[in-house]
């Protein structure tokens, strides 16, 4: 408990020197420029009064100039359903699908893998400031079905300038790829540390800050995951995102220089996962490399006490709009207590952006070597549809 309450001091600390560094760069400005109405011709008014369900809107879809870092789907507009009474102003329908096939040579066997389903509701409140998500797990054949069927389950305020209040149950940021919403993921499967040290949802309560030169995520929660148990302990994860070149309009890239904590207790056993991350990205170029130590985890592998070390290092490039590729390499000690014990993934991929990430084609070939077993050779194709 008192490692949580320092941790919540340093959250503090930080937002006061957040709203320091707004006060410095930004200009205040003392009066409103009141813009004049735009009167539309009546070609323009037909245009803005077009159907989603017609066909020049369902046309759109086709020809829309998609942001593969957003994963809307593709129907967004279609499956949106405006509600005119009570306290709930729209309600947006999520469908979204994951596939794949692949081949071992260690195994000698080809498989196909049903991904993951994922169906669920979200949209805003009358209020405008308030919104609320619902996703959930319809992927057969997975363990504990019943357990991870929820997989998200919040509301959230907007209320409190640059921030985020959410109430529920989410996936919290520990570490950057162990956060990431999986319709975004670079790769198929996730980095070694972000499979095992994140890559969850918990119970709780979460403030998230978004400020011009720093982001935070900090949450609360039980340190139960999937509803497996009821409140076993207290869990508390923080991260925090500083980009230093956001002054400069992308004249010399996006960089991201970011690190975090999840820390608590679950049934007696205490556990502490530290990460490291940085980004950056520049015109067609990205990279990210991240690192994460843990003294005991509470991730998507289980509950440890192991303790446990990985980094990972990725470069990408983008040769067209709808073609990149992408290299990673992988090194994962899933005990330091043990010797030669170090799993090392070398992956070579490729995305199609059909649709962005609405319709997507995955090529992954992945050299998994290891220092107690054989080393094996896998090929995966998989497909992405965000409806």
């Amino acid at each position: 408990m008192k490692k949580i309450i320092q941790i919540f001091l340093v959250f503090i600390l930080l937002s006061q020197i957040s709203f320091a560094i707004e006060d410095n760069f930004d200009e205040i400005k003392n009066e409103e420029t009141l813009e004049q109405p735009i009167i539309l011709e009546p070609e323009e008014r037909y245009q803005e009064e077009i159907s989603p369900y017609s066909k020049d809107a369902l046309k759109g879809i086709i020809e829309k100039d998609y942001d593969i870092n957003s994963p809307e789907g593709m129907f967004k507009e279609q499956l949106k359903l405006n509600i005119k009474k009570g306290i709930i102003k729209d309600a947006n329908a999520q469908i979204n699908i994951q596939n794949n096939i692949s081949h071992d040579w260690l195994e000698e066997e080809t498989k196909y893998n049903m991904q993951l389903i994922n169906i669920g509701l979200k949209g805003k409140f009358r209020s405008e400031k308030e919104g609320y998500n619902f996703l959930f797990d319809a992927t057969p054949m997975h363990d504990n079905f019943w357990h991870r069927f929820v997989l998200d389950a919040w509301v959230e305020t907007n209320r409190i300038p640059h921030h985020t209040l959410m109430f529920g149950t989410s996936r919290p940021m520990v570490g950057f790829e162990g956060g990431q919403s999986p319709y975004t993921l670079p790769f198929i499967s996730r980095s070694q540390t972000a499979r095992n040290f994140g890559n969850i949802r918990k119970t709780g309560v979460r403030l998230k800050g978004n400020y011009k030169y720093v982001d935070y995520d900090i949450g609360g929660y039980s340190s139960d995951t999937w509803y497996s148990e009821f409140f076993p302990g207290v869990e508390s994860d923080i991260w925090v995102n500083f980009k230093p070149l956001a002054n400069t309009k992308g004249k010399y890239g996006n960089l991201n220089l970011a690190g975090g904590i999840a820390l608590g207790a679950r049934n007696a056993q205490d556990f502490t996962v530290t990460t490291a991350a940085l980004s950056y990205d520049y015109k067609k170029f990205w990279m990210r490399a991240e690192f994460a130590n843990a003294d005991g985890s509470n991730g998507a592998s289980g509950i440890t006490e192991k303790q446990r070390w990985g980094y990972n290092l990725t470069l990408a490039y983008r040769i067209t709009k709808k073609l990149e590729a992408l290299l990673r390499f992988d090194d994962f000690d899933n005990d330091k207590n043990i010797s030669n014990n170090n799993t090392k993934e070398y992956t070579a991929g490729i995305n199609y952006y059909v649709l962005g990430q609405c319709a997507r084609i995955i090529v992954n070939y992945v050299f998994c070597q290891n220092d107690a077993k054989k080393d094996s050779h896998k090929l995966i194709v998989g497909t992405q549809f965000l409806l």
